[in-house]
This record gives structure tokens, sequence and C-alpha cells, in this order.
């Protein structure tokens, strides 16, 4: 068993469980209703579920073993990786937005995408320093051409 996962407290909550599972609370909950997982245990004042160390080694070894508390089989995906670069491509340069409501302004409709793009093409180097009147007239020229 894998203790790298285990924490370390005697008592976790359900959001934590499902944390160390890598599981959202929703699947957590689905996996309860289906028998998969053990059903927590309650403090008896304040009825909150909670999952002690055994029923969390437990939990952790239905995840690892593909073998239900219910003694069905269960196959678990691995946890999605969190892409990065999707957020950083769904940034949006504040002057290419500049530039694109300009060509707009002038009668060219156009993209972000195809601004970015046609920059790209037009100035390999970069835009650093240039005239954003001169860069303008060219990137009209250039959509006007296609």
């Amino acid at each position: 068993m894998s203790n790298k996962m285990m924490s370390k407290k005697q008592i976790v909550s359900i959001t934590e469980m499902a944390q160390i599972l890598n599981l959202s609370r929703a699947r957590f909950y689905q996996l309860l209703e289906q028998g998969i997982l053990p059903q927590p245990i309650y403090d008896l004042r304040t009825h909150r579920p909670m999952y002690n160390a055994e029923l969390q080694q437990q939990c952790l070894e239905i995840r690892e073993t593909g073998i239900a508390a219910n003694n069905q089989y269960h196959l678990f995906y691995s946890p999605r990786k969190k892409d990065t670069n999707l957020k950083m491509s769904k940034k949006i340069d504040p002057l290419y937005q500049e530039y694109m409501e300009t060509l707009n302004g002038m009668g060219l409709k156009c993209s972000i995408k195809e601004v970015s793009k046609c920059l790209s093409e037009l100035y390999p180097q970069g835009i650093e320093g240039l005239d954003n009147g001169v860069i303008i007239r060219e990137l009209f020229r250039f959509l006007k051409s296609k």
C-alpha cells in the first residue's frame, strides 16, 4: 500500500477522504451510494460523517486493488492532469485585442486568433519597438489580401 497517500490524521472528513483518493466529492458520494466505498462513521454529538484510520486504509485499498467494499470489481480512472498551457492560451493579449477592435472598426472582420497568426507571419521576431500604426496598416493589408 502506498503510504504517501495515507493521511496522517486519525479522523478525516468526507472532503478530505475524497481528496486523498483523488476524487471529487460528487463522485465520492456516488461511490458511497453504489456500495463501492465503505460508509463513514458519524460523530454522535454533531452527526458529522468521518473516516477513521481503519476506514481510510480500507478506502485506499479499494482504490488500489479495484475490489469494492461490496466485493464487486470497480475500475478507477486516473485523475486528470491539470493543463497549465490551456489556462495560458486563454489569456488574451490586450494589444492583440486592440488591434482586432481597430481592424473591425476599419470594416475588416477578424478574430484575435487571426490577428495573432498574422502577426507571427508578418513579424516572426516580434513587434517590440514597432509603431502600432505601421503594425495595424500591415495587418490590414495582409488580411485584406487573403
